[in-house]
């Protein structure tokens, strides 16, 4: 990427009817889906019928009723796809899922207060505000970008109500809340009519897509951090 950011991860998150309560790190363990060193040493927040959550070493899992998410701040990505790929393929194929998002999201730093202002207001001018534009101020202090959100519904070649959303926010992680920048990057695919076999065919958009979606995604956000003026 063209800056390095300071927080960089990705996560797939899927949308059906879960059991939270069996997604612990012993039942990882169990199926080999994790090495037992890793699971014994997860740190478990959570695990009842409603909610669990548990982190473990490159690993976050979080899981409700009606959300599945697994994600990481570490390269490489595709071990991620990988371990999603064999639990909803080889051990619960017959969840009911009808959606699922490919997501990456970066925090990065810019040069100053004034440069990612400029940004913002690059993104979203203030000039077509007409006389408030005056009050959000020209120096960023008094106003200015605080959440843009561009989408691309249908994607070329992709079902009816797939799309692409990509976020952009000042970030509240790095650069004390003045200098970082945010963007976050969802790739949305859906299923009309969800059953128990489902799983397969998102399992398989996302073994022939991660890899294509978070390169794209890279493009995007790099295209963002392209926006600063050296």
């Amino acid at each position: 990427m063209r800056i390095e950011p300071e927080i960089s991860g990705a996560s797939i998150v899927l949308r059906g009817d879960f059991n939270p309560a069996i997604f612990t790190p012993a039942w990882f363990a169990l199926h080999k889906l994790l090495p037992e060193s890793v699971a014994d040493n997860a740190e478990l927040q959570v695990a009842h019928q409603q909610a669990t959550a548990f982190d473990a070493d490159w690993l976050q899992i979080r899981v409700v009723t009606d959300q599945f998410s697994a994600e990481t701040s570490q390269a490489p990505h595709i071990r991620l796809c990988d371990l999603v790929l064999r639990v909803f393929k080889e051990h619960l194929h017959h969840t009911p899922l009808k959606a699922l998002g490919i997501n990456r999201s970066v925090h990065f730093r810019v040069g100053s207060f004034a440069e990612r202002d400029r940004i913002g207001r690059t993104l979203a001018p203030i000039k077509p505000w007409g006389t408030w534009a005056k009050q959000i101020g020209l120096d960023g202090e008094h106003g200015g970008m605080r959440s843009l959100t561009m989408t691309q519904i249908n994607p070329e070649g992709r079902a009816k109500g797939d799309s692409i959303n990509v976020t952009v926010e000042p970030s509240n992680r790095v650069g004390e809340g003045r200098v970082g920048i945010y963007v976050s990057v969802n790739d949305h695919y859906s299923i009309e009519s969800p059953s128990s076999e489902t799983a397969q065919q998102l399992m398989g958009l996302l073994e022939e897509n991660f890899e294509t979606s978070i390169k794209r995604s890279d493009g995007v956000i790099d295209h963002i951090m392209s926006l600063e003026k050296k």
